[in-house]
């Protein structure tokens, strides 16, 4: 496969990409959201300090790869210690990347020797093109950078449900930042509006960082997992394609959206947007994950 170079206008856009498009406050309110659903059995969400990040330009569609290692990146500041030799010796990360960084990244674990085969694959070079990545280079760069990370593979008629399986165990199996159900489960009122007052933590926070999610053509970062009282289960996704709710956008950081925005038809239109269940899972028979150990 021949690379194809990146438009002069596109590189300068690129190159000097800054924060619009990237909104950090979205899983807090998710979280209300979530709260305030009826039909919620329990939800994990990953470390609060996760953003959203989107397209920068309307025609951007097939960088939805590069969004979703901002993202993961972005939240290992605030899950890892201060010590820790991966935020040492990279500062960087404490920063949103660009495309163009990224991609030099990438290029510069293939040297390194991590999934090198997968240079062959994308024709050789990726600094200055439009190819798209995967799980390889995502994985490649996050062990250059000496986070630990596994990469899994589901193929069969029913590997959307050995995804949901595996996602839910990942996020179950974390430290919470909020009680689960058994355990302090009752907040107290200055936590939480009226209409949930007394009622028992249903959204659990974790201090897991999101997993790179790689379905045929497109790709999403995974934040979390619902399940609801009939035993349905939601994977909870940023897909680069989509900007947060106008709603979420106006609200600040640390600023909740109201009892009443979380009810009714706009607050379950907002939650659809980030649910994505068997319907839509169901189209596909191959995923490919790679999450942070």
């Amino acid at each position: 496969m021949k690379p194809s170079p990146i438009s002069p206008r596109t590189a300068t856009l690129l190159a000097a990409e800054t924060d619009t498009n990237n909104l950090p406050a979205v899983l807090p309110q998710l979280s209300h959201l979530l709260s305030h659903s009826p039909n919620l059995h329990q939800a994990f969400l990953s470390h609060p300090s996760t953003p959203q990040i989107w397209k920068l330009f309307p025609t951007e569609g097939q960088w939805c790869g590069y969004r979703n290692l901002q993202m993961l990146l972005l939240a290992l500041p605030s899950i890892l210690p201060p010590t820790s030799p991966v935020l040492q010796k990279n500062e960087f990360l404490k920063t949103k990347l660009t495309i163009p960084h990224l991609q030099l990244l990438i290029e510069t674990a293939w040297d390194q020797g991590f999934n090198a085969h997968s240079r062959d694959q994308l024709g050789g070079r990726l600094v200055g093109t439009t190819t798209f990545i995967g799980t390889p280079e995502a994985e490649a760069l996050l062990l250059s950078l000496g986070v630990p990370c596994t990469g899994r593979v589901f193929k069969s008629p029913e590997a959307w449900i050995e995804l949901l399986d595996s996602v839910e165990e990942y996020f179950a199996s974390s430290s919470s930042l909020s009680a689960p159900p058994g355990r302090d489960q009752v907040k107290t009122d200055s936590e939480i509006c009226p209409l949930q007052r007394g009622k028992e933590v249903r959204v659990i926070s974790t201090t897991r960082p999101p997993i790179f999610l790689q379905r045929p053509g497109h790709s999403m970062a995974i934040i979390g997992l619902s399940r609801s009282t009939s035993g349905k289960r939601h994977l909870l996704v940023f897909d680069p394609a989509w900007s947060p709710p106008s709603a979420l956008r106006r609200r600040g950081v640390g600023v909740e959206l109201g009892c009443g925005e979380c009810e009714g038809w706009a607050a379950k239109w907002m939650l659809r947007q980030y649910r994505k269940g068997g319907r839509y899972l169901g189209r596909w028979r191959e995923f490919e994950t790679v999450s942070v150990d």
